[in-house]
């Protein structure tokens, strides 16, 4: 359920947005006059108007002229003005009548907008539109490249190396920039001759990068949330610390900057705000939370945080920015509410708008809005006048076209290919450019007029070969897809409505109706699909999440019903599913392929001193952290007999339910690789830092034996521990 917009932006006519109305003239007795033609009563005028500025009309002069603004006010004459203080669709309307009393009416669509700024506000996306080469650049994150469009034709120019991980692409004063998560570098690219005009390595994972409207910076933003701008030239102007995982970026022409968080927290989604008015001293501003919506169940929304914010689309007026992602229901459930989460109720796609401010302001949240039968908005763009906006969808492979103000539906584009993830539109707004990420293209819509459904122009390739396996590729495309009613109900949920990119969402579900507990989502990466699954080992194969699929997201599954109720398969633990559905089979081995848990960015914080010091205490058995934690995976999980190994080590609490519907003994053994970035830690995410397992959390030593230890060895088994990476 959607809050209504402040007065400043509500919209007082649902007339249609954009479309002709201005006809032909009404119909007349022409006998009673000799047979003299009827008045003229034909508008001439623009179809947008700015918000507090004069606009004005004219029809052929006629003896009377009498005028409807469409908003209670009216005027006479053959020519006249109006000034519409509030935005919105709105239909004025003409009467005009000659010397012989005859008459004849005309309409006249108009928006009313707010004048976009100049220069326009800048955005982080994966897809940006270079208007004055006719190019389109487009980054290919498994390929560890960007691709090179051409608008005029409509085909591929080049595809260009990167480096892993290429994430987002921002341009300004003719050079391209590009964003590598995988090995934090800021690639700069000339955009007359495409040759590379530096590489700038900058500190952890680089998520985003984004221009500077009036020119002269990139502002790039790494995971560990710092923000660093530089120069076309490749010079590193200035570095600030904000909020970690900092992604989705804006900017408008005053050098406000503002940044969401995407993995939100279990108190709301924060976005942060920059001042960036001087890119060589930047300075971190104030950050809002947006809280969790609570009491919202039905069959058209849900309770929840709105998370996964990757884009922040601000308004060509610089006023205002939309965020989109999904709202994860992590209020309600059979522990917390006594209301079990249904498939209905459990994840949406939603977006929320927030009000700029000035650079020492934080952001204002004005408005939310979520969507029915769609999971997951991946991204957004507003058109050139800030009238529509267009949003897609991920998994459903869909993308809506919604008023700018009211967010009401205009339009829809069904089946723009698989995981859209990225939307940018031509410089008159006549074409919609759509990253289909696992397609492996871009498809071209003519967004022109909707009357109809826009028509696909052309589907653009944008790699040379594709860099996964077949039944990889094919398996990540399921993880991704919920438009396959074999995974998801209603379109609203799969594998990465939670595991986005192989990582867990950072939240604590209540699933407690599924025979289990509070359980913190776990990161699939680095796991390579190894070992039994879940907090309480309760599946061994990654076929085994047939239930879940089956269940909690209520899809009709990827087994026949008859396979699925034959010889123990309907048991988590019973007999083996491998080799009984292709698809399983492909989402198995794209959860194998998930076999990297990246590089610590703590590696260039803390020294080697700590971390080895941190290191012969974790191995010593006075503390006992090996004691669960051995091996090269820091985890004994195992099934022996198929029977899990599970410790009680003293954190289970009346929330932590069952395991498999029934007693909950203890909990499996998490591996400890990759824990820079999983936090909250434990089972119910009830420590929000390392530092509280092994303190806060663990009063009687039960998980380790560390309440002897001093600050300073508590802080060099810290270094330690969140260092363990790839490395």
């Amino acid at each position: 359920m959607s809050r209504r917009l402040p007065r400043a932006f509500a919209t007082l006519t649902l007339a249609a947005l954009g479309l002709a109305c201005g006809g032909p003239p009404a119909a007349d007795d022409a006998g009673a006059d000799g047979g003299r033609r009827p008045p003229s009563a034909v508008i001439d005028g623009p179809r947008f108007a700015w918000v507090g500025e004069s606009t004005c009309f004219s029809v052929a002069p006629s003896a009377e002229v009498r005028w409807n603004w469409g908003d209670g006010d009216g005027a006479e004459g053959a020519e006249a003005c109006h000034t519409w203080n509030v935005v919105g669709a709105r239909t004025i309307g003409v009467v005009v009548t000659d010397e012989n009393g005859r008459s004849a009416e005309a309409t006249h669509p108009v928006t009313v907008v707010f004048e976009p700024s100049s220069p326009r506000p800048t955005r982080s996306s994966t897809i940006a539109v270079d208007d004055p080469h006719g190019r389109v650049w487009v980054v290919n994150p498994d390929a560890a490249s960007v691709a090179v469009l051409t608008t005029a034709p409509l085909e591929l120019l080049a595809e260009l190396p990167v480096g892993a991980r290429p994430r987002s692409v921002a341009i300004s004063d003719g050079v391209v920039a590009i964003a590598s998560q995988g090995i934090g570098t800021l690639h700069l690219i000339d955009a007359d001759s495409l040759a590379t005009v530096v590489d700038v390595r900058l500190s952890g994972e680089l998520w985003s990068v984004i221009a500077d409207p009036r020119g002269g910076a990139f502002l790039a933003v790494s995971r560990a949330g710092t923000i660093t701008s530089v120069s076309p030239a490749g010079e590193v102007l200035d570095t600030v610390d904000i909020n970690p995982e900092a992604r989705g970026l804006a900017m408008n022409a005053s050098g406000v900057l503002l940044a969401t968080r995407w993995r939100s927290t279990a108190d709301g989604a924060h976005v942060q705000t920059v001042d960036a008015s001087d890119p060589s001293a930047l300075v971190a501003g104030p950050s809002v939370t947006l809280p969790p919506q609570e009491g919202l169940d039905s069959d058209t929304d849900n309770s929840g945080v709105l998370s996964f914010i990757g884009q922040l689309v601000p308004t060509p007026d610089g006023r205002r920015a939309v965020m989109v992602g999904v709202k994860a229901n992590v209020i309600t459930g059979a522990f917390r509410t006594g209301e079990p989460l249904t498939a209905q109720t459990t994840a949406r796609a939603a977006l929320a708008e927030v009000l700029f401010g000035g650079p020492a302001d934080a952001a204002t949240e004005s408005f939310r809005h979520s969507f029915d039968d769609l999971g997951f908005a991946s991204g957004a763009v507003f058109s050139p006048l800030g009238d529509r906006l267009y949003v897609c969808f991920q998994g459903a492979q869909t993308v809506s076209v919604i008023d700018g103000f009211d967010f009401f539906t205009v339009a829809s584009i069904d089946d723009v290919g698989e995981a859209p993830q990225g939307l940018a539109l031509s410089a008159d707004g006549d074409l919609l450019f759509v990253q289909a990420f696992l397609s492996r293209s871009v498809r071209v819509y003519d967004v022109s007029t909707f009357e109809r459904e826009p028509p696909l122009v052309a589907e653009i390739s944008t790699v040379a070969s594709e860099p996964l396996g077949p039944t990889v590729l094919e398996g990540k495309r399921i993880f991704f897809r919920s438009r396959d009613p074999r995974m998801s109900r209603t379109r609203y949920t799969s594998c990465a409505s939670c595991h986005l990119d192989g990582e867990g969402d950072a939240l604590v579900w209540d699933f407690t109706q599924r025979g289990e507990g509070l359980r913190n989502t776990i990161s699939l990466r680095g796991r390579a699909g190894q070992g039994p699954f879940h907090w309480t080992a309760n599946f061994d194969e990654v076929q085994d999440f047939e239930h879940d699929i089956r269940g909690g997201q209520g899809g009709t599954g990827f087994l026949p019903d008859d396979v699925f109720h034959a010889m123990g398969h309907d048991e988590p633990l019973g007999t083996p599913k491998a080799g009984l559905s292709p698809e399983l089979d492909a989402l198995a081995a794209y959860v194998a392929s998930l076999d990297s848990f990246g590089v610590s960015p703590f590696r260039a914080i803390d020294s080697d001193e700590a971390r080895a010091r941190g290191e012969r205490l974790f191995s010593d058995p006075a503390v006992g952290c090996v004691t669960c934690h051995a091996g090269p995976e820091y985890s004994d999980s195992a099934l022996v007999a198929g029977e899990p190994r599970l410790h009680d080590v003293g954190t289970i609490t009346p929330g932590s339910g069952g395991r498999l519907g029934g007693a909950l003994a203890g909990l499996d053994t998490p591996t400890l690789r990759g824990l820079w970035r999983t936090a909250p830690y434990l089972h119910d995410g009830s420590a929000s830092t390392l530092d509280e397992v092994i303190g806060a959390r663990n009063p009687d030593d039960r998980h380790g034996r560390t309440s002897h230890l001093s600050e300073a060895e508590r802080r060099d088994l810290l270094a330690f521990l969140r260092s363990l990476d790839d490395r």
